[in-house]
């Protein structure tokens, strides 16, 4: 993973953390503004935070590599919506027309 990357976390219990790759320091993976992965009537969608209760990371949080499954690269269809929910900017889907 490069830093800046949008990652995705699959934790032991299943659950899954999407946030932007900051760093493995050997005993944890480190990302940015991590959220929860969560499915709904229409799909799926991304919490505020990284469980129901806790309040929104507003920076970088760590992950104990113990309690991980496996880190692999976030499809862009969700890299997008992270990136439009943590910056508040609209991405173009299909590109631009002229």
């Amino acid at each position: 993973m490069n830093k800046g990357d949008i990652v995705t976390i699959v934790l032991m219990n299943g659950a899954e953390i999407i946030g932007e790759w900051v760093e493995d320091n050997g005993v944890e993976y480190v990302l940015n503004r991590p959220r929860m992965l969560q499915a709904n009537q229409q799909g799926v969608g991304l919490v505020n935070g990284v469980c129901m209760s806790g309040e929104e990371p507003k920076g970088s949080l760590s992950f104990n590599k113990t309690g991980i499954l496996f880190v692999i690269k976030t499809v862009d269809e969700l890299a997008k919506g992270y990136k439009q929910q943590t910056s508040g900017l609209v991405l173009p889907t299909n590109g631009l027309k002229v």
